[in-house]
C-alpha cells in the first residue's frame, strides 16, 4: 500500500473521491445532510481544504483517502468493496507516523465500526457537538 499525496488533484483524482462520497451512509457521514453537485465537490476538492490529504493505493488500484484536518482530524473513507482488508489502519497508521502530534476524529455517534477502529489507535470520546 502506498499513500498519493493530493495537491492539485487531477480530474480523475476529483471523480474517485466523489464516487467514494457517495457510497457513505448517514450514519458514516459527519459534515454531509445531503450529496453535493460534482462541481460542488470539484470546488471543495480544489480549495485545498486539508493540511494533509491523500489517496490510498493498493497495487496501483485506489480503494480511499486518509486525509488530515488543519485542525488535526483525521479522516478515512475507503470503498465499500475494499473494506476490511486492513488499509484504514494502515493508512491512520501512517498518517500519524507523518504528522505526529495531538489528533481528533469527528465520528457519527451512530458510526461504530469508526468508533471502533479509532478506538484502537487510544482516541476517546470528547464531546458530542449538535447543529441546526
Amino acid at each position: 500500500m502506498k499513500l498519493v499525496a493530493i495537491n492539485k488533484a487531477k480530474k480523475e483524482h476529483v471523480k474517485l473521491l466523489y464516487d467514494l462520497l457517495s457510497e457513505r451512509t448517514p450514519e458514516e457521514s459527519i459534515s454531509h445532510k445531503s450529496m453535493p453537485t460534482f462541481p460542488e465537490h470539484e470546488k471543495f476538492v480544489q480549495s485545498n481544504p486539508y493540511f494533509a490529504w491523500y489517496l490510498i493505493d493498493v497495487d496501483g488500484e485506489f480503494v480511499g483517502s486518509v486525509y488530515l484536518s488543519k485542525q488535526r482530524e483525521i479522516g478515512i473513507s475507503i470503498f465499500k468493496s475494499h473494506r476490511r482488508k486492513g488499509y484504514a489502519e494502515e493508512a491512520i497508521k501512517f498518517l500519524m507516523a507523518r504528522w505526529p502530534g495531538k489528533f481528533h476524529a469527528n465520528i457519527n455517534p451512530a458510526n461504530i465500526k469508526s468508533i471502533m477502529l479509532f478506538g484502537k489507535f487510544g482516541f476517546g470520546l470528547t464531546q458530542h457537538t449538535y447543529s441546526k
